[in-house]
């Protein structure tokens, strides 16, 4: 990767390399949370909790938590659908040094990764003990959440980059 690129195109331009690679790592990420929100819906319809008859569907607690992760999840793609062709256009157009642009297009990919955790888990949470039962689709989506964070782009290393850059630093870690 440190390697002058072998063909040319903004594909493997080495300051937007990272964002490319890792744009469709955030994705699956966010893709996760979207999964996670149909299943709670679909499961909010039809589930109450042993404490309760009620439907999740009609407590004002579940609705809060819908409406805060749809909140959530939203922000967090169109962050990410900005910055990066935000990063993109600015390197296309050769602008000398793309690095506010380029951090903020990785620092809304990992960003973008967290925020899809924080989204699955609050409606983990709002399903209660339905959320454990393999049936119903939130655990699974629980783990791989939890899986895609590991990722490389999921580092809190990464926040710490675009700070760094922010204040006109420049971070050690590779395409800067």
């Amino acid at each position: 990767m440190a390697e002058p690129p072998q063909a040319p195109g903004l594909l493997y331009h080495p300051r937007l390399l990272f964002v490319v690679l890792w744009t469709g790592t955030v994705a699956n990420s966010l893709g996760i949370a979207r999964g996670a929100m149909d299943a709670f819906i679909a499961l909010a319809t039809q589930a109450h909790s042993t404490m309760s008859p009620t439907l999740l569907r009609d407590r004002a607690l579940v609705q809060t938590q819908v409406a805060e992760a749809e909140a959530i999840l939203s922000a967090a793609r169109a962050y990410v659908l900005a910055s990066v062709g935000t990063a993109w256009e600015a390197v296309s157009a050769g602008v000398p040094d793309p690095s506010h642009e380029v951090a903020q297009a990785r620092l809304a990919i990992t960003h973008g990764m967290h925020e899809a955790v924080r989204v699955v888990d609050r409606l983990f949470h709002a399903a209660g003990t339905n959320a454990i039962y393999r049936k119903n689709g939130l655990e699974r989506y629980f783990r791989d959440v939890h899986t895609a964070v590991q990722h490389a782009a999921g580092l809190p290393v990464h926040i710490e980059s675009a700070g760094k850059v922010f204040l006109g630093l420049r971070p050690p870690d590779l395409g800067w």
